[in-house]
């Protein structure tokens, strides 16, 4: 198992801690992390879009004009799609594809990716979240001392992902998500520049075992 530092939120390293094999030093699929990030992305779509079909059309059943002698084209129905007011060919009909990416895949791109992000130095383990007012200054300064910078995703527990302290000093920081372990995603992991993990979010990915994380 990895050894890594733990520190405060003063960013002092008071300990170390052995990491799970599975969860920070899984080998690394760049194959399998882009299909993950893939699914993610095509779940978050939306489909919003949807055309009316010419069966869907409340116009006139009644021909426009006699079939021959007018030297102009037949034409039958008003709701062709060639007409203002008329149907849409091919368009969207509103259905998003199924995308599924099965659990043990899913997971091994989780794990992989965040492998990937603690050999580049950028996850940290904190040893606690530990807020007693709503106060954002708190949290600033911690990510002050613990050197991160641009984006940060805290991995918590979840007694600290419910604590309202915490939740609420942290809504207003940017580039700032909070995350309850183990439900984040692929797309969380590669977005942020730097993750950190409390000692109680890292027991409670560990004890997870084969459970299905977020992808």
């Amino acid at each position: 198992m990895p050894t890594m530092a733990v520190t405060n939120m003063a960013g002092e390293k008071i300990g170390e801690i052995e990491a799970s094999d599975e969860w920070l030093a899984a080998p690394v699929h760049d194959d399998l992390i882009h299909q993950g990030l893939v699914t993610v992305d095509r779940r978050l779509k939306r489909h919003a879009g949807r055309t009316k079909t010419r069966a869907e059309i409340r116009l006139t059943k009644s021909k426009w004009y006699r079939q021959k002698g007018t030297g102009r084209a037949r034409h039958g129905s008003r709701a062709a799609p060639i007409f203002v007011g008329g149907s849409k060919a091919h368009g969207p009909k509103g259905v998003a594809a199924r995308v599924t990416m099965p659990k043990k895949m899913r997971r091994r791109a989780l794990c992989g990716a965040l492998s990937a992000r603690a050999g580049e130095g950028r996850v940290i383990i904190l040893d606690k979240l530990d807020v007693d007012e709503i106060r954002t200054k708190a949290i600033l300064e911690m990510l002050a001392a613990l050197g991160c910078r641009g984006k940060v995703m805290v991995l918590i527990g979840e007694d600290e992902y419910l604590d309202q302290y915490i939740y609420l000093s942290s809504r207003n920081i940017p580039d700032l998500v909070l995350r309850e372990a183990p439900h984040f995603s692929v797309r969380d992991v590669l977005w942020a520049d730097h993750i950190i993990i409390t000692r109680f979010a890292l027991g409670q990915m560990a004890g997870e075992g084969g459970a299905d994380a977020d992808a």
